[in-house]
């Protein structure tokens, strides 16, 4: 019978093959803190979105908001959500950059 050839043991990359399954989702604390950090930061540009339209609804229906409620929520939502747009593409940036290093 044949033996299959295994390499000289080497601890430091036997500890990392018990660590990395390929195939499943890092459940790392970095992995979901960030991804934690940035649900959080969609939902309250989501968020702020919502509470600009709804004032936008409410001074066009002709209820007590001051125009300068609206103005000022509307420019909020749109800072929040050029910011976030901003911060997709640098990360799209880095990820291809990532993805073009040779190992």
């Amino acid at each position: 019978m044949r033996e299959a050839v295994r390499p000289p043991a080497n601890p430091e990359i036997d500890a990392l093959r018990g660590s990395i399954n390929p195939g499943t989702p890092s459940t790392g604390v970095q992995g979901s803190s960030f991804l934690d950090t940035m649900r959080s930061a969609v939902d309250s540009v989501n968020e702020q979105q919502k509470m600009s339209r709804d004032l936008q609804n409410a001074y066009v229906r002709g209820d007590d908001v001051p125009l300068t409620d609206v103005a000022i929520a509307m420019q909020k939502s749109s800072v929040a959500f050029e910011a976030t747009v901003q911060v997709r593409n640098k990360v799209l940036e880095a990820y291809k950059e990532i993805m073009n290093m040779t190992v």
